[in-house]
């Protein structure tokens, strides 16, 4: 890896890390700032649990509408005028959210979270640039996305929940994790003004605003023609409903504390990490991702119908270790087929469209936890097993001869 290489790679793994580490300091406390005796908003204009289900709903929404988009415009204008572009879009959005909670203006708030969602979509481009530097193995590169956004989980939140504490709520309220966030994405628009060096060179003589719109509608067409997409809604959507009921669970059948919950929930984040590790590491470099992929799908599930049945605490710390590894193996893999699957000049779109179905995932997974009756919530972790299963199982179906076929994107 040469320097400039070097250099280049630093400045996008920094964008991809802000990105979450944002998100874990600032949106993931979004329960405080609304549902709270100390919530800053003067009118909600909707009931508590109504408001804070549309405030979490925003960044999805917004994830999902700027993936494809900025991962399009970056496939017609270059990597590095885009990625700029939006993480100066990411500052100012977490701007207007410190601001807001400043003021106890909650409608310009949830217009924060849209855009903060919106300028998330820069991870595509960001994935786009990373996959198309030219050292190591496509594979190991993106694994590699795990362990930071692993990291950012741990980090995020532990940071974020410091600038909640009594002296900074006292001298400005709950702006500081959103101040925070806006730092890091200043940092990384620092960093890539002057360290990153865009190998891509865009086709502009092709613009039209016409194309570019039936582009945008091309992609979200795919995810229901392609038969790898599919698979991995499932198991992305199964992941998610992993994320956000595994806390009930625990409560639930362990009768844990909300101390306790938060501790299995950094330790999966610190599998999550591991797992990155070994896929940057070692199995993404000896094995192809498309060997390991079935494997660990089932493994996962596995994993998850073991922790289902778990009866001791003990057996908690072996079995939810299991999914986290493992996903952290599998999102790489399934970014990495989907990539070599596509031609050259759509690597934006099509991890515009991995980013969109993630903000998708994100939506529905909230979406069915809000509609599960609370007593039951702890079995969505065995219907999240059953599509980690389901998935794994219909991979070599998608496989074949037949679903090998470039996917092709108007360019």
């Amino acid at each position: 890896m040469n320097p400039a290489q070097r250099r280049s790679l630093f400045s996008l793994y920094l964008a991809y890390f802000a990105d979450y580490f944002s998100w874990g300091a600032s949106i993931a406390f979004l329960a405080i700032y609304i549902g709270t005796d100390l919530s800053p908003f003067k009118t909600l204009y909707w009931n508590t649990p109504l408001a804070l289900g549309i405030a979490v709903a925003c960044f999805p929404v917004g994830e999902m509408i700027g993936s494809p988009i900025l991962g399009d415009l970056s496939d017609l204008l270059g990597r590095r005028k885009v990625l700029i572009g939006g993480l100066l879009g990411s500052v100012i959005s977490f701007g207007i959210s410190a601001i807001s909670l400043w003021n106890g203006w909650f409608l310009t708030f949830l217009l924060g979270q849209v855009l903060a969602g919106f300028f998330a979509g820069k991870q595509a481009l960001a994935q786009a640039a990373i996959a198309e530097i030219d050292t190591g193995t496509k594979s190991q590169r993106l694994a590699f996305l795990s362990v930071l956004g692993g990291l950012a989980w741990i980090l995020g939140p532990y940071l974020g929940s410091l600038l909640l504490k009594k002296s900074f709520v006292d001298n400005g309220g709950f702006i500081w994790p959103s101040l925070l966030a806006s730092a890091a994405f200043g940092l990384s628009l620092f960093c890539t003004y002057f360290f990153f060096e865009d190998p891509y060179r865009p086709n502009t003589n092709h613009f039209s605003t016409t194309k570019f719109i039936r582009e945008i509608g091309q992609l979200y067409f795919l995810a229901f023609r392609e038969r790898l997409f599919a698979l991995f809604l499932l198991n992305l959507l199964g992941w998610y409903l992993v994320i956000v009921s595994i806390s009930y669970f625990l409560i639930q059948k362990f009768n844990l504390t909300h101390a306790e919950v938060a501790i299995f929930n950094s330790y999966s984040a610190l599998c999550f990490t591991l797992g990155g590790i070994l896929g940057t590491a070692w199995i993404l470099h000896r094995y192809r991702a498309r060997k390991i992929l079935f494997w660990m799908q089932i493994l996962g599930s596995f994993g998850l119908f073991s922790l289902f049945g778990a009866e001791k605490i003990v057996e908690l710390w072996i079995y939810l270790a299991i999914p986290a590894i493992t996903e952290a193996l599998i999102y790489p893999a399934y970014q990495t087929m989907l990539s070599d699957r596509t031609n050259d000049q759509s690597q934006g779109k099509v991890f515009g469209l991995i980013n969109a179905t993630n903000g998708a995932c994100q939506m529905l997974a909230a979406w069915v936890l809000s509609i599960f009756p609370s007593n039951l919530v702890g079995t969505l972790i065995l219907f999240s097993a059953g599509l980690f299963l389901i998935s794994g199982a219909l991979l070599p179906l998608a496989m074949r001869k037949k679903g090998l076929v470039k996917i092709r994107l108007l360019s």
